[in-house]
């Protein structure tokens, strides 16, 4: 039964250059990293954040990460992101850092907005995610419209499967009426927290592998399937 899990996380596919980044150049020390985009890789990536998170640099190249593939908006949020920072020089890495720990041992909705609004002034909540995955991903998750479709889609067969486990539930975000997760969606974050921790749990007594949060999240994510694929790409099966 596990085995539809195994293999949408074996194909787990990310790559990034962070070379790309139009501004790469005026950070010499960063910005020069390939990710190959396997589970492996990026896990090392998570890891070098954890390692230099003291280095508001990182926090741009994270940033630059998470919209790679979003070439309309990674070069302007990433540059936004820099700029913010270096307007407002008491949020130094010695406050974000805190801020990001708050969060991740009370993952309230006053905390997370408050970690958002230190980095970005847009009440999308996709990219500030990215943070507490990178940060604690046995424990946290990243999403996204493409996780949310996966789990707006998918939600009854898996809840139905263990109705008294901690149970997916659908976001606002809908094609039709929004181009990306927001606040409002913030109960459907925890909720998708809460199932993603379950899952990993499970996985790993079914698998003898450790699953965390953040893999349940990138097998859904592959498991959808990029765009022009028919949705979804994998099946997963209930378990």
């Amino acid at each position: 039964m596990p085995e539809t899990w195994v293999n949408a996380l074996k194909k787990y596919s990310y790559r990034v250059n962070l070379a790309e980044y139009k501004s790469a150049r005026d950070f010499p020390s960063f910005f020069n990293r390939q990710i190959k985009g396997d589970r492996g890789s990026t896990m090392l990536f998570e890891h070098y954040f954890r390692a230099n998170i003291e280095e508001v640099q990182v926090w741009h190249e994270v940033t630059f990460w998470k919209l790679y593939n979003q070439k309309r908006w990674r070069d302007n949020t990433t540059a936004e992101l820099v700029q913010r920072l270096c307007a407002e020089p008491e949020v130094t890495t010695r406050k974000l850092i805190p801020t990001l720990e708050s969060f991740i041992n009370d993952p309230g909705r006053n905390s997370f907005d408050h970690l958002r609004k230190l980095l970005f002034r847009s009440s999308v909540i996709a990219t500030t995610v990215t943070f507490p995955a990178f940060f604690d991903p046995d424990n946290f998750p990243m999403v996204d419209t493409r996780v949310a479709r996966w789990v707006n889609s998918q939600l009854d067969v898996h809840n139905a499967k263990n109705p008294h486990a901690p149970q997916l539930t659908r976001s606002q975000y809908s094609p039709d009426k929004a181009t990306a997760l927001t606040m409002t969606d913030f109960g459907f974050y925890v909720d998708w927290i809460n199932w993603t921790r379950y899952m990993g749990n499970r996985l790993s007594k079914l698998t003898k592998t450790k699953w965390r949060a953040r893999d349940v999240e990138m097998a859904v994510f592959t498991a959808w399937g990029d765009r022009g694929c028919f949705h979804p790409w994998l099946r997963l099966n209930a378990i």
